[in-house]
C-alpha cells in the first residue's frame, strides 16, 4: 500500500536524523583501506564511500553471521533461506546478488556455477577487517564487480589479539567456541585461528513453501573453521607470505516432508605472496594461489558441485609525480566439477590492468583500465575515473564513473536439470553496465557525514524466462536494469554515545517493465548506538526495510512486506581479562521475510564469554 510505503521512509528517515548528533565511525577517517584502490591509501582519499568493519565492531555487535553484520554496518540489503547456514546473499546498490565481488585475504572466493559466494559460511570469529566498497569496481578486479566489491581479512599475527578465547551458547540451541595464538616473533608474524559453531536451527520452510518441499522439522547447522597466516621478513624491503583459510558447514533444509536434506560445503582458500620493495619509488607483490567451494547434497535430490579457482597475480605500484600508477597481470582459472554434465567445464581469464592515483593539494583522483581476456567470451575492456575537491577542510565533494561486466555462470550456460524444469542457454552473452556518481563528504571534529548519488544501467540483465503451460526455464539476455538512489550516512561521537547510522533510497527497477528488480526494496537502512558506562557498555540497533517483491512482476502474492527490528546489546568487563557479551535479536518477536515462503528468526539471546590476556 502507497501509505504503508512512506510511513516506513519516514520511520527509517526520522531514525537517521535522530541518530545523526551520536554517531561514531567504526574506524577513523584516517584509517587505511586496499580495496577501493588496489593500493593502500587512506579512507579521507577515496573516491567511493568504502565502509570499514573491524573485529571489534563485530565482537561489540554480537552477531554470529556476516550477512547481519554486512546489514547492520555495511549498508547492503540481505536475503536468506531460514536461519543458520541457509543460503545467503548480499544486494549492493539495488544489483543482483551476483554482481558483488567477494575477496578473502585478495583471493576470489565463491562458485562458478551459482556465480555467488556462500556468505553462510564465512564465519566471523575468522575476520579481522571488512571493506566494502560499492560501485562499479571491473576496471580494478575483472566479472562480477557491477554492484560492488567486498574483501575480508582473515586475523593476523600483526594485528589481531595476542591470544584469545571466545564460547557462546544461544538460543535454538546454538553454541560456538573460537580461539586463536597471534605472535610476532622476530621479523615473523603468525596466526592459527580456530572455531566451531552449531545450532540446533528452526523449522526453515513455511507450510506455504511450494511443490510439497516443506518438512515440520528443524534445519540445524554446524561449522568448523581454521584460518592461519605467517608473513617473514626477509629484511625491511621485501617479505614472504602464507595465507589460508578453511570453512567446513553442514546444512541441514527441506525439500520434501519424508527426507532428511543436508548440503555439506566446503570453502577454502590458500595464497603465498613475496612483497618487495624493488626501489625507493616500486614496489612489486606477487601471489599465487587457489580458492574451492564444494558442495554435496544427500536427500531427496542428491548432487555435487564444485569449483575450483587458481589466480596468480603480479601487481607494481610506482610512485610517480603527486601519486600512484599501478600496473600489472592476473590469471584465473575456473574449473567446475559435478554429477550432471556440463558441455564445458573450464575456462581462462587473462587480464591487464594499469591505473594512477593521486593526492595534490585540494584534489584527490583516481583513473583506471583493464581488459580480461576470457576464453568462452572473448575480451573485454573496462574503466573507471573518480575526481574529488576538497572546497574547505571539513567538506569534499566527488564525482565518479565507471563500466563493469558479469560472465554467464556455468548453470546458465550448461546445466542439465534431470527433472527437465530448466534448460541452459549456451549462448548467453555477459551481463554489462554503466554507472556514474557524485557524492560529498562533510567531517567536523568526530562527527562525519557522507551523500553519494548513484545511477546504474545494465544492458544484457539475465533473466529466468518460464513458459507458463510447461513451466520450463531458461535464461535469456532479455532485460535491461536502470538503478539509482542516494546513499546517506552519519558518524560521529558525542557524550559518550557512539553509533553507527545509514540510509539507502533507491529505485532498482527492470528498464522495461518498470517493476522493482525481485527482492530489492525502494529504501533500507539501520542505525546503531552504544554508550560505555564504566564497566558495562550497552548497545542498540534498528534495521529496517521497505517492502520487497519475490518475483519480477511484482506479483502482490509474492510480496514481502517492509519491517523494522529492534536489536540490543550489553556487555560487562569481569576482568582485564575476562569480558561477558550478550545479544538480544529481534526484541519485539517481529515476523518478517527475507525471502518468501522461509522462515526468519524469532526473538532470541545469544550469550559469550571471552578470554584475552593482556
Amino acid at each position: 500500500m502507497p501509505g504503508e510505503e512512506t510511513l516506513k521512509r519516514s520511520i527509517i528517515a526520522a531514525l537517521i536524523v535522530a541518530a545523526a548528533p551520536f554517531a561514531l565511525a567504526q574506524s577513523p577517517e584516517n584509517a587505511v583501506v586496499v580495496t577501493a584502490a588496489r593500493l593502500p591509501q587512506a579512507r579521507s582519499e577515496t573516491l567511493q564511500p568504502v565502509k570499514i568493519i573491524t573485529a571489534e565492531d563485530i565482537a561489540q555487535s554480537g552477531q554470529q553471521t556476516v550477512v547481519e553484520i554486512l546489514q547492520t554496518l555495511g549498508g547492503v540489503e540481505i536475503a536468506s533461506n531460514g536461519g543458520f547456514g541457509q543460503p545467503s546473499s548480499v544486494f549492493m546498490r539495488g544489483a543482483n546478488s551476483g554482481h558483488t565481488l567477494v575477496l578473502v585475504d585478495g583471493m576470489r572466493i565463491g562458485s562458478a556455477t551459482l556465480g555467488t559466494t556462500a556468505f553462510e559460511n564465512i564465519p566471523l570469529s575468522q575476520i579481522e577487517r571488512i571493506e566494502v566498497v560499492p560501485g562499479e569496481l571491473s576496471s580494478l578486479y575483472g566479472s562480477d564487480a557491477i554492484g560492488g566489491v567486498i574483501q575480508i581479512f582473515t586475523k593476523s599475527g600483526k594485528y589481531a589479539p595476542a591470544t584469545s578465547v571466545t564460547a557462546g551458547v544461544g538460543t535454538y540451541g546454538s553454541g560456538s567456541v573460537s580461539g586463536g595464538v597471534n605472535r610476532t616473533v622476530g621479523n615473523t608474524d603468525f596466526s592459527l585461528n580456530l572455531g566451531y559453531l552449531e545450532s540446533k536451527g528452526f523449522d526453515a520452510t513455511k507450510p506455504s513453501a511450494p511443490f510439497g518441499q516443506h518438512n515440520p522439522d528443524r534445519d540445524g547447522y554446524r561449522n568448523t573453521n581454521v584460518s592461519g597466516k605467517i608473513v617473514h621478513r626477509l629484511d625491511t624491503r621485501n617479505e614472504l607470505g602464507l595465507t589460508v583459510f578453511q570453512s567446513d558447514g553442514r546444512t541441514h533444509f527441506d525439500s520434501g516432508p519424508t527426507t532428511d536434506d543436508l548440503n555439506h560445503q566446503t570453502l577454502s582458500a590458500f595464497s603465498l605472496h613475496s612483497s618487495n620493495q624493488i626501489t625507493d619509488s616500486w614496489q612489486s607483490l606477487v601471489r599465487a594461489g587457489e580458492s574451492r567451494d564444494k558442495s554435496t547434497t544427500t536427500g531427496a535430490f542428491p548432487s555435487f558441485f564444485g569449483t575450483r579457482q587458481p589466480q596468480f597475480t603480479w601487481q607494481n605500484n610506482i610512485k610517480l609525480g603527486p601519486g600512484t600508477a599501478i600496473a600489472g597481470a592476473e590469471y584465473l582459472a575456473q574449473h567446475v566439477t559435478s554429477d550432471s554434465a556440463f558441455a564445458q567445464n573450464h575456462r581462462t581469464i587473462r587480464s591487464a590492468f594499469a591505473g594512477y592515483v593521486g593526492t595534490h593539494e585540494k584534489h584527490d583522483w583516481q583513473a583506471n583500465i583493464r581488459r580480461d581476456d576470457n576464453s568462452q567470451f572473448g575480451s573485454h575492456a573496462t574503466g573507471l575515473l573518480g575526481y574529488a575537491y576538497r572546497l574547505t577542510s571539513e567538506l569534499r565533494v566527488r564525482l565518479g564513473g565507471g563500466s563493469a561486466f558479469k560472465a554467464p555462470t556455468f548453470n546458465d550456460l550448461y546445466a542439465v536439470d534431470p527433472t527437465f524444469f530448466f534448460i541452459p542457454n549456451p549462448d548467453l552473452r555477459p551481463e554489462r553496465s554503466r554507472s556514474k556518481e557524485a557524492g560529498l563528504n562533510y567531517q567536523a571534529g568526530t562527527n562525519r557525514f557522507s551523500a553519494t548519488y548513484f545511477e546504474n544501467r545494465i544492458t544484457d540483465l539475465v533473466v529466468l524466462v518460464t513458459d507458463p503451460v510447461m513451466f520450463v526455464s531458461t535464461p535469456r539476455n532479455l532485460n535491461r536494469a536502470r538503478i539509482k538512489g542516494t546513499e546517506l550516512g552519519y558518524q560521529g561521537f558525542f557524550a559518550g554515545l557512539q553509533a553507527n547510522a545509514q540510509l539507502t533510497l533507491q529505485d532498482p527497477v527492470d528498464e522495461e517493465t518498470g517493476k522493482l528488480l525481485p527482492r530489492r526494496a525502494r529504501e533500507y537502512g539501520s542505525v546503531a548506538a552504544g554508550k560505555a558506562a564504566g564497566r558495562w557498555r550497552f548497545g542498540g540497533e534498528v534495521t529496517a526495510s521497505g517492502a520487497r517483491f519475490d518475483s519480477a512482476d511484482e506479483d502482490p502474492a509474492k510480496k514481502m512486506h517492509g519491517y523494522a527490528l529492534v536489536n540490543l546489546t550489553a556487555s560487562y568487563t569481569l576482568s582485564q581479562e575476562w569480558l561477558l557479551r550478550a545479544r538480544w535479536n529481534n526484541v519485539f518477536n517481529r515476523e518478517y521475510e527475507l525471502a518468501q515462503n522461509f522462515n526468519t528468526p524469532g526473538s532470541n539471546v545469544f550469550v559469550a564469554l571471552q578470554y584475552q590476556p593482556r
